[in-house]
Protein backbone atom coordinates (compact mmCIF):
# COMPACT_ATOMS: atom_id res chain seq x y z
CA UNK A 1 0.00 0.00 0.00
CA UNK A 2 1.55 3.31 -1.10
CA UNK A 3 2.29 5.43 1.73
CA UNK A 4 0.30 8.40 2.80
CA UNK A 5 1.64 12.08 3.88
CA UNK A 6 0.03 13.34 7.51
CA UNK A 7 -2.12 16.90 6.76
CA UNK A 8 0.57 18.52 8.21
CA UNK A 9 3.57 17.66 5.77
CA UNK A 10 1.17 20.23 3.32
CA UNK A 11 1.87 23.63 4.83
CA UNK A 12 4.75 22.65 7.15
CA UNK A 13 5.93 25.78 9.88
CA UNK A 14 8.01 28.31 9.14
CA UNK A 15 9.06 26.51 5.35
CA UNK A 16 8.44 29.35 3.23
CA UNK A 17 7.08 28.18 0.14
CA UNK A 18 5.00 25.49 0.15
CA UNK A 19 7.21 22.34 -0.40
CA UNK A 20 4.93 20.01 -2.41
CA UNK A 21 2.74 19.93 -5.23
CA UNK A 22 -1.03 19.71 -4.42
CA UNK A 23 -3.30 17.93 -7.05
CA UNK A 24 -6.90 17.89 -5.74
CA UNK A 25 -9.08 14.94 -7.80
CA UNK A 26 -12.19 16.11 -5.50
CA UNK A 27 -14.76 17.08 -8.30
CA UNK A 28 -15.54 20.85 -9.44
CA UNK A 29 -18.47 21.67 -7.21
CA UNK A 30 -16.20 19.95 -4.14
CA UNK A 31 -13.74 22.24 -4.98
CA UNK A 32 -15.92 25.55 -4.86
CA UNK A 33 -17.16 25.12 -1.84
CA UNK A 34 -13.94 24.66 -0.37
CA UNK A 35 -10.34 25.14 -1.77
CA UNK A 36 -6.51 24.44 -0.34
CA UNK A 37 -3.89 27.18 -1.07
CA UNK A 38 -1.86 26.62 -4.13
CA UNK A 39 -3.48 22.83 -5.61
CA UNK A 40 -4.31 21.98 -8.92
CA UNK A 41 -7.36 21.39 -9.23
CA UNK A 42 -7.73 18.04 -11.39
CA UNK A 43 -10.82 15.66 -10.69
CA UNK A 44 -10.41 12.21 -11.23
CA UNK A 45 -14.84 12.75 -11.52
CA UNK A 46 -16.84 15.53 -13.20
CA UNK A 47 -19.73 16.73 -10.87
CA UNK A 48 -22.28 14.44 -13.45
CA UNK A 49 -19.95 11.41 -12.80
CA UNK A 50 -19.66 11.66 -9.58
CA UNK A 51 -23.35 12.13 -9.06
CA UNK A 52 -24.07 8.76 -10.95
CA UNK A 53 -21.68 7.10 -9.24
CA UNK A 54 -22.55 8.11 -5.92
CA UNK A 55 -26.08 6.31 -6.96
CA UNK A 56 -24.66 3.61 -8.21
CA UNK A 57 -23.01 2.88 -4.88
CA UNK A 58 -26.58 3.96 -2.49
CA UNK A 59 -28.20 0.96 -4.90
CA UNK A 60 -25.64 -1.90 -5.35
CA UNK A 61 -22.87 -0.90 -3.30
CA UNK A 62 -19.11 0.07 -3.55
CA UNK A 63 -17.96 -2.82 -6.24
CA UNK A 64 -20.51 -2.05 -8.32
CA UNK A 65 -20.20 1.60 -8.12
CA UNK A 66 -16.25 1.13 -9.17
CA UNK A 67 -17.31 -0.48 -11.94
CA UNK A 68 -19.57 2.42 -12.72
CA UNK A 69 -16.72 5.00 -12.30
CA UNK A 70 -14.54 3.06 -14.68
CA UNK A 71 -16.85 3.06 -17.45
CA UNK A 72 -17.77 6.65 -17.11
CA UNK A 73 -13.95 7.81 -16.96
CA UNK A 74 -12.60 5.42 -19.53
CA UNK A 75 -12.68 8.15 -22.71
CA UNK A 76 -10.77 10.63 -20.32
CA UNK A 77 -9.19 8.67 -18.08
CA UNK A 78 -6.04 8.91 -20.30
CA UNK A 79 -5.79 12.90 -20.67
CA UNK A 80 -6.66 13.32 -16.34
CA UNK A 81 -4.14 10.89 -15.78
CA UNK A 82 -1.50 12.83 -18.11
CA UNK A 83 -2.29 16.38 -16.39
CA UNK A 84 -1.25 14.79 -12.61
CA UNK A 85 1.58 13.18 -13.95
CA UNK A 86 2.69 16.93 -15.61
CA UNK A 87 2.15 18.62 -12.04
CA UNK A 88 4.12 14.93 -10.39
CA UNK A 89 7.02 15.12 -12.35
CA UNK A 90 7.88 18.64 -11.14
CA UNK A 91 8.39 17.55 -7.69
CA UNK A 92 7.13 16.11 -4.68
CA UNK A 93 3.26 15.72 -5.15
CA UNK A 94 0.26 15.76 -2.20
CA UNK A 95 -2.51 13.79 -3.58
CA UNK A 96 -5.65 14.93 -1.73
CA UNK A 97 -9.32 13.82 -1.85
CA UNK A 98 -12.55 14.32 0.46
CA UNK A 99 -11.39 11.94 3.38
CA UNK A 100 -8.13 9.99 1.88
CA UNK A 101 -9.97 7.41 0.38
CA UNK A 102 -10.81 5.70 -2.47
CA UNK A 103 -10.53 8.61 -5.54
CA UNK A 104 -6.82 9.45 -4.09
CA UNK A 105 -5.41 6.26 -3.60
CA UNK A 106 -6.31 5.56 -7.12
CA UNK A 107 -5.36 8.63 -8.78
CA UNK A 108 -1.54 7.94 -6.83
CA UNK A 109 -1.51 4.87 -7.85
CA UNK A 110 -2.49 5.81 -11.72
CA UNK A 111 -0.03 8.59 -12.00
CA UNK A 112 2.52 5.69 -10.62
CA UNK A 113 5.83 8.02 -9.66
CA UNK A 114 7.32 7.71 -6.23
CA UNK A 115 6.87 11.20 -5.28
CA UNK A 116 2.90 11.23 -5.44
CA UNK A 117 1.51 10.29 -2.23
CA UNK A 118 -1.93 9.89 -1.17
CA UNK A 119 -2.64 12.10 2.09
CA UNK A 120 -4.01 10.62 5.10
CA UNK A 121 -7.58 11.76 5.66
CA UNK A 122 -7.97 13.95 2.55
CA UNK A 123 -9.35 17.00 2.68
CA UNK A 124 -11.07 16.88 5.17
CA UNK A 125 -8.22 16.31 7.67
CA UNK A 126 -6.09 19.62 6.14
CA UNK A 127 -8.79 21.86 6.64
CA UNK A 128 -9.42 19.94 10.29
CA UNK A 129 -5.47 20.73 10.79
CA UNK A 130 -5.23 24.28 9.02
CA UNK A 131 -7.96 25.16 11.21
CA UNK A 132 -6.53 23.73 14.82
CA UNK A 133 -3.21 25.32 13.24
CA UNK A 134 -4.22 29.32 13.58
CA UNK A 135 -3.51 29.92 16.96
CA UNK A 136 -0.54 28.65 16.97
CA UNK A 137 0.60 30.08 13.62
CA UNK A 138 -0.24 33.19 14.97
CA UNK A 139 1.35 33.25 17.87
CA UNK A 140 4.95 32.51 16.28
CA UNK A 141 5.23 36.77 15.54
CA UNK A 142 4.19 39.97 16.81
CA UNK A 143 1.03 41.18 15.41
CA UNK A 144 0.62 44.66 14.29
CA UNK A 145 -2.08 46.22 13.11
CA UNK A 146 -1.92 49.28 10.47
CA UNK A 147 -5.33 51.50 10.60
CA UNK A 148 -6.15 54.72 9.70
CA UNK A 149 -9.19 57.04 8.35
CA UNK A 150 -10.96 55.76 5.18
CA UNK A 151 -9.06 57.27 2.27
CA UNK A 152 -5.30 56.99 3.96
CA UNK A 153 -4.18 54.56 1.99
CA UNK A 154 -3.69 51.59 4.35
CA UNK A 155 -4.08 49.21 1.23
CA UNK A 156 -1.13 51.08 -0.84
CA UNK A 157 1.08 51.04 2.38
CA UNK A 158 0.83 47.27 3.13
CA UNK A 159 1.77 46.50 -0.42
CA UNK A 160 4.54 48.45 -0.86
CA UNK A 161 5.36 47.38 2.90
CA UNK A 162 5.74 43.71 1.31
CA UNK A 163 8.08 44.96 -0.92
CA UNK A 164 9.98 47.40 1.13
CA UNK A 165 10.24 45.29 4.67
CA UNK A 166 11.54 41.61 4.66
CA UNK A 167 11.12 41.34 8.17
CA UNK A 168 7.83 41.79 8.03
CA UNK A 169 4.99 39.48 6.85
CA UNK A 170 1.99 41.31 4.99
CA UNK A 171 -0.87 39.48 5.61
CA UNK A 172 -3.59 40.90 3.01
CA UNK A 173 -6.57 40.23 4.05
CA UNK A 174 -8.80 42.02 1.07
CA UNK A 175 -6.61 40.35 -1.09
CA UNK A 176 -7.15 37.18 0.11
CA UNK A 177 -11.04 37.93 0.41
CA UNK A 178 -11.48 39.52 -2.97
CA UNK A 179 -13.07 42.71 -1.44
CA UNK A 180 -12.01 45.88 -0.03
CA UNK A 181 -13.96 45.10 3.12
CA UNK A 182 -16.71 48.25 3.19
CA UNK A 183 -20.14 48.26 1.84
CA UNK A 184 -18.37 49.53 -1.67
CA UNK A 185 -15.33 47.23 -1.13
CA UNK A 186 -16.67 44.63 -4.19
CA UNK A 187 -14.01 43.90 -6.53
CA UNK A 188 -14.02 42.42 -10.04
CA UNK A 189 -13.86 38.90 -8.77
CA UNK A 190 -16.18 36.62 -7.17
CA UNK A 191 -15.18 36.37 -3.20
CA UNK A 192 -14.06 32.48 -2.28
CA UNK A 193 -15.79 30.30 0.00
CA UNK A 194 -15.93 30.79 3.76
CA UNK A 195 -13.56 27.60 3.67
CA UNK A 196 -11.21 28.72 1.38
CA UNK A 197 -10.70 32.14 2.87
CA UNK A 198 -9.94 30.51 6.43
CA UNK A 199 -7.47 27.70 4.42
CA UNK A 200 -5.33 30.95 3.13
CA UNK A 201 -5.26 32.65 5.81
CA UNK A 202 -3.60 29.84 8.26
CA UNK A 203 -1.60 28.78 5.44
CA UNK A 204 0.12 32.53 5.26
CA UNK A 205 0.90 32.46 8.84
CA UNK A 206 2.29 28.59 9.08
CA UNK A 207 4.35 29.18 6.28
CA UNK A 208 6.00 32.97 6.16
CA UNK A 209 9.35 33.46 7.70
CA UNK A 210 9.14 36.93 9.23
CA UNK A 211 9.92 38.74 12.79
CA UNK A 212 6.53 40.02 12.54
CA UNK A 213 2.98 40.44 10.97
CA UNK A 214 1.13 42.98 9.60
CA UNK A 215 -2.31 43.39 8.76
CA UNK A 216 -4.84 45.94 7.88
CA UNK A 217 -7.44 46.91 10.64
CA UNK A 218 -11.02 44.92 9.36
CA UNK A 219 -13.99 44.82 11.48
CA UNK A 220 -15.31 40.83 11.71
CA UNK A 221 -16.51 40.69 7.48
CA UNK A 222 -14.73 41.60 4.98
CA UNK A 223 -17.30 41.81 2.42
CA UNK A 224 -18.78 38.45 2.91
CA UNK A 225 -16.55 36.63 4.33
CA UNK A 226 -15.85 35.31 8.77
CA UNK A 227 -12.39 36.52 10.30
CA UNK A 228 -11.59 33.31 12.23
CA UNK A 229 -12.11 34.40 15.65
CA UNK A 230 -9.00 33.38 16.83
CA UNK A 231 -7.50 36.17 13.99
CA UNK A 232 -10.09 38.70 14.76
CA UNK A 233 -9.05 39.01 18.72
CA UNK A 234 -5.56 38.97 18.02
CA UNK A 235 -6.07 42.05 16.15
CA UNK A 236 -8.55 43.43 18.69
CA UNK A 237 -5.83 43.37 21.66
CA UNK A 238 -2.92 44.09 19.00
CA UNK A 239 -0.54 47.17 19.25
CA UNK A 240 -1.69 49.80 16.10
CA UNK A 241 0.50 51.48 13.63
CA UNK A 242 -1.57 54.50 12.56
CA UNK A 243 -1.57 56.29 9.35
CA UNK A 244 -2.14 59.68 8.99
CA UNK A 245 -3.70 61.31 6.26
CA UNK A 246 -4.89 64.61 5.18
CA UNK A 247 -9.23 65.26 4.14
CA UNK A 248 -8.01 66.02 1.05
CA UNK A 249 -5.47 63.32 0.03
CA UNK A 250 -8.09 61.09 1.47
CA UNK A 251 -10.71 62.51 -0.61
CA UNK A 252 -8.66 62.19 -4.06
CA UNK A 253 -7.94 58.80 -2.97
CA UNK A 254 -11.55 57.45 -2.71
CA UNK A 255 -12.48 59.13 -6.27
CA UNK A 256 -9.73 57.33 -7.56
CA UNK A 257 -10.22 54.06 -6.20
CA UNK A 258 -14.13 54.50 -6.47
CA UNK A 259 -14.94 56.52 -9.12
CA UNK A 260 -12.93 57.06 -11.60
CA UNK A 261 -11.09 53.65 -12.16
CA UNK A 262 -14.09 51.68 -12.26
CA UNK A 263 -15.46 53.97 -14.62
CA UNK A 264 -12.54 52.96 -16.58
CA UNK A 265 -12.63 49.48 -16.81
CA UNK A 266 -17.13 49.21 -16.34
CA UNK A 267 -18.50 52.55 -17.90
CA UNK A 268 -19.48 55.41 -16.14
CA UNK A 269 -23.43 53.84 -15.35
CA UNK A 270 -22.18 50.24 -14.16
CA UNK A 271 -19.76 52.74 -11.48
CA UNK A 272 -22.33 54.89 -10.63
CA UNK A 273 -25.15 51.73 -10.24
CA UNK A 274 -22.24 50.56 -7.85
CA UNK A 275 -21.77 53.26 -5.98
CA UNK A 276 -25.82 54.01 -5.78
CA UNK A 277 -26.01 50.31 -4.54
CA UNK A 278 -23.47 50.91 -2.09
CA UNK A 279 -25.27 53.98 -0.80
CA UNK A 280 -28.60 52.07 -0.32
CA UNK A 281 -27.06 49.34 2.00
CA UNK A 282 -25.55 52.17 4.23
CA UNK A 283 -29.27 53.63 4.58
CA UNK A 284 -30.00 52.95 8.06
CA UNK A 285 -26.83 54.32 9.13
CA UNK A 286 -26.77 57.15 6.95
CA UNK A 287 -30.29 57.99 7.51
CA UNK A 288 -33.01 59.37 4.99
CA UNK A 289 -31.58 63.02 4.65
CA UNK A 290 -27.56 61.84 3.46
CA UNK A 291 -29.18 58.98 1.54
CA UNK A 292 -30.93 61.33 -0.28
CA UNK A 293 -27.93 63.96 -0.45
CA UNK A 294 -25.32 61.50 -1.77
CA UNK A 295 -27.58 59.74 -4.73
CA UNK A 296 -28.59 63.33 -5.67
CA UNK A 297 -25.11 63.98 -6.30
CA UNK A 298 -23.93 60.89 -8.02
CA UNK A 299 -26.65 62.05 -10.61
CA UNK A 300 -25.24 65.42 -10.89
CA UNK A 301 -22.28 64.24 -11.03
CA UNK A 302 -22.84 62.27 -14.17
CA UNK A 303 -21.82 64.68 -16.77
CA UNK A 304 -18.43 65.40 -15.73
CA UNK A 305 -17.64 61.78 -14.18
CA UNK A 306 -14.09 62.25 -14.24
CA UNK A 307 -13.89 65.43 -12.84
CA UNK A 308 -12.85 65.27 -9.14
CA UNK A 309 -14.77 68.57 -8.14
CA UNK A 310 -17.80 67.06 -9.45
CA UNK A 311 -17.65 63.73 -6.83
CA UNK A 312 -15.73 66.29 -3.86
CA UNK A 313 -18.86 67.28 -2.01
CA UNK A 314 -20.59 63.33 -1.53
CA UNK A 315 -17.34 62.28 -0.96
CA UNK A 316 -16.65 64.92 2.13
CA UNK A 317 -20.08 63.84 3.54
CA UNK A 318 -19.83 60.34 3.35
CA UNK A 319 -16.23 60.26 5.12
CA UNK A 320 -16.25 63.18 7.92
CA UNK A 321 -20.32 62.37 8.77
CA UNK A 322 -20.16 58.78 7.95
CA UNK A 323 -16.73 56.75 8.29
CA UNK A 324 -14.60 59.07 10.45
CA UNK A 325 -17.47 58.98 13.08
CA UNK A 326 -17.32 55.33 13.00
CA UNK A 327 -13.73 54.97 12.92
CA UNK A 328 -13.96 57.23 16.19
CA UNK A 329 -16.09 55.09 17.56
CA UNK A 330 -14.36 51.85 17.27
CA UNK A 331 -11.29 53.24 18.21
CA UNK A 332 -13.14 54.15 21.69
CA UNK A 333 -14.08 50.94 22.20
CA UNK A 334 -10.98 48.62 21.46
CA UNK A 335 -8.89 51.53 23.16
CA UNK A 336 -5.43 49.79 21.10
CA UNK A 337 -1.65 50.94 21.98
CA UNK A 338 -0.60 53.25 19.31
CA UNK A 339 2.79 51.92 18.65
CA UNK A 340 3.41 54.01 15.79
CA UNK A 341 1.88 56.85 13.60
CA UNK A 342 2.31 58.79 10.82
CA UNK A 343 2.31 59.36 6.91
CA UNK A 344 3.03 56.59 4.63
CA UNK A 345 6.80 57.62 3.65
CA UNK A 346 7.34 57.97 8.07
CA UNK A 347 5.89 54.73 8.61
CA UNK A 348 8.05 53.38 5.92
CA UNK A 349 11.13 54.73 7.17
CA UNK A 350 10.21 54.20 10.71
CA UNK A 351 8.41 50.52 11.02
CA UNK A 352 11.71 48.32 10.68
CA UNK A 353 13.34 49.88 13.87
CA UNK A 354 9.63 48.83 15.34
CA UNK A 355 10.13 45.27 14.39
CA UNK A 356 13.35 44.91 15.70
CA UNK A 357 12.59 46.24 18.92
CA UNK A 358 8.94 43.73 19.10
CA UNK A 359 9.85 41.18 22.05
CA UNK A 360 9.80 37.43 20.58
CA UNK A 361 7.26 35.39 21.19
CA UNK A 362 7.19 31.76 22.40
CA UNK A 363 6.28 30.60 18.62
CA UNK A 364 9.14 31.95 17.44
CA UNK A 365 11.34 29.42 19.60
CA UNK A 366 9.45 26.52 19.30
CA UNK A 367 7.36 26.80 15.98
CA UNK A 368 10.15 25.80 13.33
CA UNK A 369 9.87 23.97 9.54
CA UNK A 370 10.06 20.20 10.84
CA UNK A 371 7.61 20.80 14.10
CA UNK A 372 4.90 17.98 14.10
CA UNK A 373 1.93 18.62 15.45
CA UNK A 374 -0.69 16.24 17.05
CA UNK A 375 -2.19 14.29 14.07
CA UNK A 376 -5.26 15.19 12.32
CA UNK A 377 -7.58 12.29 13.61
CA UNK A 378 -6.32 13.12 17.48
CA UNK A 379 -8.24 17.14 17.11
CA UNK A 380 -12.24 18.17 16.84
CA UNK A 381 -13.57 19.11 13.55
CA UNK A 382 -13.74 22.58 13.32
CA UNK A 383 -16.66 24.63 13.81
CA UNK A 384 -15.73 26.40 10.02
CA UNK A 385 -17.41 23.11 8.49
CA UNK A 386 -20.76 25.04 9.60
CA UNK A 387 -22.29 26.92 7.29
CA UNK A 388 -20.45 29.85 6.96
CA UNK A 389 -22.20 33.43 7.90
CA UNK A 390 -23.71 35.64 4.78
CA UNK A 391 -23.74 39.01 6.72
CA UNK A 392 -21.66 42.26 5.39
CA UNK A 393 -20.24 44.42 7.75
CA UNK A 394 -19.06 48.40 7.87
CA UNK A 395 -17.53 48.44 11.08
CA UNK A 396 -14.15 48.77 9.05
CA UNK A 397 -12.44 51.91 7.05
CA UNK A 398 -10.97 51.38 3.54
Amino acid sequence: MRQQLRPDALYPVGAGDQPLAIIDVRSPLEVARGALPGAHALPLLTDEERHLVGLRYAEAGQEAAVALGWELTGPHLGARVAAWRRVAAQRPTAVVCWRGGLRSALASSLIDLPSAQPVEGGYKAVRRHLTNALPAALARAPLLVLSGLTGAGKTDLLRRLAAAAPALFVLDLEALAQHRGSSFGATDEPQPPQPSFEHAIACALLLHRARAVVVEDESRYVGRRTLPPALLGQMQGAQLVLLEAGLEERVARVFETYVRSPALRHGVAAARAALEAGVLRLRRRLGGPRTTAILGALARAEADWSDLDAHRGWITLLLEQYYDRLYERNRRTLARPVALRGDAEELLAALPALVDALPAHAGDRSAHAGDCPAPAGDCPAPAGDRPAHEHASEGRTT
